[in-house]
């Protein structure tokens, strides 16, 4: 017992230290005078938008977000960045025959579902092949295919039994195919030196095709993170096409507001809120979604956290931070960025719209907590038994809940459950039992 205070009494005092300390750097880069200035002329500005933030790079942005090692019959999958983005350079280091389409119907479609031994890496939403060629340099040869552009995929796979890579679409039934010549040993070494950060799964009883089971409980850490506000002069710099040229004001109940040309941000400080609507720079007019959004979290950069892209609905496109490969949920925006790129009717820019949060989290605190989540299955097993049509459900994924932390400021706590996607919105298994299912997290 006498251990365990001490333990306690430490934790509470490196938690004070640190709230403290980031009470310290948010005056200074938020409550100081010079950021509170609303009229922003400075002739240092281009400087401080060259120079402030270290910029998000593509390939960490678009990175697939799971991997399945299909080995023998058996399968298991990881969240870890380092792995995936370890097995995606050796992709772009394989080399690659000619591209075609050999299945284009459910039922050709089903030959393809399932590896023995192979490789296969997954997004959450449709992600553009054009794309991804492009962000990850890979040497795949794309200009024989019809209509390559509108080529969307869920799902890699890498089959080491046929050297075979296949791209496949679950919502048209698709499957593109081309020879691989890869080290197939060093991509399966993968898992056999780190069989640790792996989860064991299933293709029994799948719901949706795309997704196996987990075949036990699932063991994730709990997190805690100190909170960070960040200043106007990041979302200016990251999102106004002339930062120099921005004027602000203060508005009535804590809403700041900023203009440049066609150009207008607004920052609600009570609900910690970001909004930016403005025109796309023309040098990104004939550019995908893809290229034209992450313009904008590029610039944003790593002080934000590990955005990367997770779902696409229209033409609007979801990007969440990631903590140990899985991505945060929150019913007030938090640790998300929703981005909406249409027509104008000029016909000569695109208009943009953002939404984002001020609030981010940056430096974890110690924690040996450790949850337990049921299996998919016995998750989905308990919704069934609710009452709930299993047909209508979209899609299922660990995720980590952000919560503010009753009684210390500037502290958040992330917490491993599972969501389900239903009507185009997450929601935690317990909401879905409970019928609460108005407060979701939007998928979109």
């Amino acid at each position: 017992m006498g251990i365990m205070k001490l333990s306690e009494k430490i934790i509470r005092v490196l938690l004070i230290f640190l709230i403290g300390l980031s009470l310290f750097l948010t005056y200074s880069i938020w409550l100081s005078p010079a950021s509170k200035t609303p009229n922003v002329n400075s002739s240092t500005t281009k400087k401080v938008a060259n120079n402030e933030q270290n910029f998000t790079k593509a390939t960490e942005a678009f990175l697939p977000i799971r991997g399945i090692w299909d080995r023998n019959g058996e399968s298991y999958q990881t969240n870890s960045e380092n792995l995936l983005a370890t097995a995606q350079a050796r992709l772009t280091e394989s080399t690659y025959g000619q591209l075609q389409l050999v299945a284009d119907g459910e039922s050709h479609f089903q030959d393809y579902l399932h590896l023995n031994d192979g490789l296969e890496l997954n997004y959450e939403g449709a992600f553009s092949l054009t794309e991804y060629v492009k962000v990850f340099d890979l040497p795949l040869n794309l200009k024989n295919i019809k209509d390559s552009d509108s080529i969307m995929f869920s799902k890699i796979q890498v089959d080491f039994g046929k050297q075979k890579i296949r791209f496949l679409s679950y919502r048209k039934h698709q499957v593109y195919e081309a020879s691989i010549l890869t080290k197939e040993t060093s991509l399966d070494q993968l898992y056999t030196k780190n069989p640790h950060r792996f989860i064991p799964m299933t293709v029994n009883n799948q719901l949706i095709p795309r997704l196996m089971q987990t075949k036990d409980s699932v063991k994730l850490k709990k997190y805690s993170y100190i909170l960070s506000t960040q200043p106007y002069s990041l979302f200016r710099n990251a999102f106004f096409q002339e930062p120099d040229k921005v004027k602000g004001e203060e508005g009535a109940n804590g809403v700041r507001s900023f203009v440049s040309g066609h150009e207008d941000m607004e920052m609600d400080e009570q609900k910690r809120i970001v909004k930016f609507s403005g025109e796309l720079p023309e040098r990104l007019k004939n550019g995908s979604i893809y290229t034209q959004s992450f313009n904008y979290v590029s610039r944003l950069g790593t002080v934000v956290g590990n955005l990367k892209y997770f779902d696409r609905k229209d033409d609007r496109l979801m990007y969440r931070i990631f903590v140990e490969g899985y991505p945060i949920f929150s019913q007030a925006g938090k640790g998300q960025l929703k981005i909406t790129i249409g027509e104008t009717k000029n016909e000569l820019a695109n208009q943009v719209a953002i939404e984002t949060s001020m609030d981010t989290i940056q430096v974890p605190v110690p924690s040996d907590e450790i949850i337990e989540l049921p299996s998919s299955l016995t998750m989905l097993n308990k919704l069934q038994a609710s009452g709930i049509d299993l047909s209508t459900i979209q899609s299922y994924i660990i995720g980590y809940t952000w919560q503010d932390v009753e009684g210390v400021n500037k502290v958040v706590s992330l917490t491993p459950e599972w969501y389900v996607k239903y009507n185009d919105s997450w929601y935690t298994m317990d909401q879905m039992l409970s019928g609460d299912l108005h407060s979701g997290s939007e998928a979109n």
